[in-house]
């Protein structure tokens, strides 16, 4: 077919442009539109090509120095939280006790527990004898050329000590007046605890401590009987024919009209760990203030918030397992991972209840696997209250059933 005519596109067949410009004539410039066009500038060389802002010195200066303190807060901040830390708030307490709490034979106890405390203590005049008192020495945070500043901040906590001959007195003294008094009459609470005259009493909390008061009441009670046995028309105080039932409604008496609390001890040595747990609770008293003050303080935070990721290769069911038995009361992470470590698994748990043969021994089969403890050092044993609180969760098929008694 070489005769035949070729079709279709081709080199040979490619259209003509539809403009072409000659040698002879020159190129004619774009014409250009839009607001430019008239005003006769130049075209733009596009949007990008904008004009560079350049910074002021100054401002860029400033900007430094505000994202310096920014940083500097933040550290203050983060320093100060952890000074309120449980394992550090001890170091700022002190505790200021007055010289007349020396005076009795046995307060040596009670001296030997508060040296043991992490916090500095002292004793000087107190505004009320006998008296305890607390102050927290606060570093600030700031860096100052000449070092440190130490606050120092009256906390509100008032212990006063009280001898049992002197407080059945003031008691006894408190309960006829009352009940003469009228009925819609106030109770004169200075006779029990003289605060008229004391500066800021109003912003105190007082609690009161008698050390030996049931040996005290026993001793008189036996040299009254004695005595009337030497003399009939000798007669004790008053104050020790007070009835328990007469002591008790004139505590309700201090308790609701001056919220004033009394505690009965029977050693100084119980009076010495009164007063380091009073000094622990007021030292952890602003870490738990800004836990309930910061958003949802009841959510759990941390890895609990996040939960565990179980893979497909069952990667993490372990750490579920240690999780469920943390949820109950009472359950610190070191026994729930003992727990764990004992049976990985909560089938192999069941399989260990099946295995015993008497109700006891399914009570009691997780009782004695020892726990480590990190902070005292000490081993100790999950025990048998919780040891029954997870068998009857794993057996019981009662929706109603309340595993944990002393809730």
């Amino acid at each position: 077919m070489a005769g035949s005519e070729r079709r279709g596109p081709g080199p040979a067949a490619r259209r003509a442009p539809a403009w072409a410009v000659s040698e002879s004539e020159p190129e004619s410039e774009p014409e250009a539109r839009g607001p430019a066009a008239a005003a006769g500038s130049p075209p733009a060389a596009g949007p990008a090509a904008r004009p560079r802002r350049r910074r002021n010195p100054g401002e860029a200066a400033a900007r430094r120095q505000e994202r310096e303190l920014e940083k500097r807060r933040r550290r203050e901040a983060a320093a100060a939280w952890r000074l309120l830390r449980p394992e550090r708030c001890l170091r700022l307490m002190e505790v200021c006790a007055d010289p007349g709490l020396l005076k009795d034979p046995g307060s040596d106890a009670w001296v030997e527990v508060l040296r043991s405390l992490d916090c500095k203590y002292s004793f000087e005049p107190q505004a009320i004898p006998c008296s305890v008192t607390w102050r927290r020495n606060t570093p600030s945070t700031l860096s100052t050329p000449d070092g440190p500043v130490v606050k120092t901040e009256e906390e509100k906590e008032v212990l006063v000590l009280v001898e049992p001959e002197d407080f059945l007195k003031r008691l006894f003294s408190l309960t006829q007046n009352f009940v003469n008094a009228p009925s819609a009459s106030q109770p004169d609470l200075n006779q029990v605890l003289p605060l008229a005259g004391l500066e800021g009493c109003s912003t105190k909390t007082y609690s009161l401590a008698v050390v030996g008061l049931d040996a005290y009441r026993r001793c008189q009670q036996e040299q009254g009987r004695q005595q009337a046995k030497q003399s009939p028309s000798s007669q004790p105080g008053p104050e020790l024919a007070m009835t328990q039932e007469e002591i008790l409604e004139a505590l309700v008496v201090l308790q609701l009209w001056g919220n004033i609390d009394v505690l009965f001890l029977d050693t100084w040595q119980e009076f010495g760990q009164h007063v380091s747990a009073l000094t622990k609770a007021i030292a952890k008293r602003p870490y738990k203030r800004q836990l309930e003050s910061q958003e949802l303080p009841f959510c759990a935070a941390g890895a609990w918030a996040s939960g565990v990721r179980v893979e497909k290769d069952g990667t993490g069911l372990r750490q579920v397992w240690k999780r469920q038995i943390q949820q109950f009361n009472r359950v610190s992470p070191a026994t729930a991972a003992a727990i764990a470590e004992a049976y990985p698994s909560p089938s192999l748990l069941l399989r260990a209840y099946e295995e015993c043969s008497t109700e006891d021994e399914k009570l009691l089969l997780l009782s004695d696997i020892p726990v480590k403890s990190d902070v005292s050092g000490k081993d100790r044993r999950v025990g048998p209250d919780l040891s029954r609180r997870i068998y009857l969760f794993m057996v019981s098929t009662d929706p109603d059933l309340v595993l944990d008694l002393s809730a």
